[in-house]
């Protein structure tokens, strides 16, 4: 089994939406592994059972045991217990992405499940708390709206524009009014922090999910032949359809073109790379520097960095965030920590030579930044300490 069919099928277990023949596929593969190697497994496996309407096995933990050992039920023999982490911290990138998703999907997604009780359990922090929507809409004419704070309805008039917050707590833009005059148009900035996030819908119908530390200039109104918008950090976009005026975004190195699409893009300056992902419709990525241009179908990817490269992806991956996940998929040990940085609003430094292990897995980013870094270091590749909003990861 490998680590993503495996976190797929915990997910699904946690939540009681496993079909038998998904149940059977997970029970051959547990059986061929050693019984001393996957009693955390079976630990969770069995809590996880115990929350759920599902009829598991309660001799399961025993048979698997008895069975590798290679006796029978009758007179299986005392099996010493070896953490499972202990083995993955020496077996390579594979046990490092298969313990995380193991542990992660049944830990975290489980409501029903009971904790495991543990040494390595550390209280709920109480100075660093998990972002939520947070962000300041920069007018035009100077004027700042702290948007977390603001109440429901119309906020400001921006060059015949009406700027509102919605009851579902979204900033509006409506253009309506507008008459075409393009020396009316004005431009605003609405900026995320650090643990915050935010969603607006652009005069044309646009909606844009605005990842933390992030931010999106735009004008109160479309008036020309094409829409454009500046963007620094992360965003999602649902482009309205429009094909007389394409919708252009344009970061500190490229211009991604569209007529109306579902894409992300990822323009962190502190990430290796600018990372352009499609889930849907067509878009053009043009870099500032050299002549080549790549045209996106969905499920592909744009990384820049000096060239431009396409790739073939899992786009779902790249929009976890919006969806409220942090979603790994062999992630490096920097990336993830960038990301928590980000969303818990921390700073992180390391000590020592910390793994290059990639991780799989899916955390809910509504939980504690404890129950995260926990998730990371219940594999044996990592340690930490938190020190106000500070995080120190050792190896």
């Amino acid at each position: 089994m490998e680590p993503k069919q495996l976190h797929e099928f915990l997910e699904k277990f946690s939540a009681n939406r496993h079909t038998e023949e998904e149940h059977q596929a997970f029970l051959n593969w547990l059986y061929t592994q050693p019984a001393n190697k996957v009693e955390e497994i079976l630990e969770f496996y069995r809590q996880v059972a115990a929350g759920t309407s599902f009829a598991a096995d309660p001799l399961l933990a025993q048979k698997i045991e008895a069975r590798i050992d290679g006796a029978d039920m009758q007179d299986a023999p005392e099996v010493k217990v070896i953490p499972l982490w202990r083995r993955y911290a020496k077996a390579g990138s594979f046990a490092a992405c298969l313990v995380i998703a193991c542990l992660t999907c049944v830990y975290f997604l489980n409501k029903g499940a009971k904790q495991t009780s543990s040494a390595d359990m550390v209280a709920v922090n109480k100075e660093i708390f998990q972002g939520g929507n947070k962000a300041v809409l920069s007018l035009a004419d100077g004027s700042h709206i702290i948007l977390d704070s603001a109440k429901i309805g119309e906020l400001a008039n921006q060059g015949g524009a009406s700027i509102y917050k919605s009851a579902d707590g979204q900033v509006v833009i409506d253009a309506s009014k507008i008459a075409g005059n393009a020396n009316a148009v004005t431009y605003s900035t609405l900026s995320t922090p650090r643990g915050g996030q935010y969603v607006i819908k652009l005069p044309d119908g646009t909606s844009v999910w605005l990842n933390s530390s992030s931010s999106i200039k735009f004008p109160s109104a479309f008036i020309n032949k094409e829409r454009n918008v500046e963007l620094t950090g992360e965003a999602y976009f649902e482009v309205a359809k429009d094909a007389s005026k394409p919708f252009r975004v344009k970061t500190a190195t490229q211009n991604v073109e569209v007529l109306g699409t579902h894409f992300n893009i990822n323009a962190y300056t502190d990430e290796p790379d600018v990372v352009t992902t499609l889930l849907e419709g067509s878009v053009k990525v043009a870099p500032f520097t050299g002549s080549k241009t790549l045209i996106l179908k969905p499920g592909q990817q744009a990384r820049l960095n000096g060239d431009i490269k396409l790739y073939n992806v899992d786009a779902d991956l790249y929009v976890d965030w919006k969806n409220g996940y942090f979603k790994f998929e062999q992630e490096d040990l920097h990336s993830i920590m960038r990301k928590i940085s980000r969303w818990y609003d921390v700073d992180v430094s390391y000590k020592g030579n910390v793994t290059e292990e990639g991780f799989v897995g899916t955390v809910p980013r509504s939980k504690d930044i404890t129950e995260v870094l926990n998730a990371l270091k219940f594999t044996g590749l990592i340690n930490y300490k938190i020190e106000g909003k500070h995080i120190t990861v050792t190896p």
